[in-house]
């Protein structure tokens, strides 16, 4: 960033930019790809322990920690088709069996 936003928390930069619409501090070379422009925020309280446990899942998502809480809310709100599962458990029981039988015959 340039001189206007050194310093600046990343939610300074946005607020920044928002007010101003002064995007010369920004590297427009280079720029972020943006795919979706979100513009609801909502505030979620967690503990000590929560956030910590949610920084380090993202952090080995390899991924910023709002990202990994958006993805998981959405992943969570995505209806499970128990059909699927029961067909997909019962395709893996199947093939555990038939391993099973494998490995016993060649004992």
């Amino acid at each position: 960033m340039g001189d206007k936003t050194d310093g600046m928390a990343e939610a300074e930069v946005a607020d920044y930019y928002n007010q101003t619409e002064d995007a010369s501090d920004f590297d427009l070379d280079n720029p972020e790809p943006t795919t979706v422009r979100r513009n609801v925020t909502i505030s979620v309280r967690f503990s000590d322990t929560e956030i910590a446990e949610l920084r380090a899942r993202a952090e080995v998502a390899g991924v910023k920690v709002t990202s990994f809480i958006r993805a998981a809310a959405l992943e969570a709100s995505q209806p499970v088709d128990r059909a699927q599962l029961d067909a997909l458990a019962r395709d893996l029981e199947e093939r555990a069996h038939r391993m099973a039988q494998i490995v016993a015959r060649g004992a």
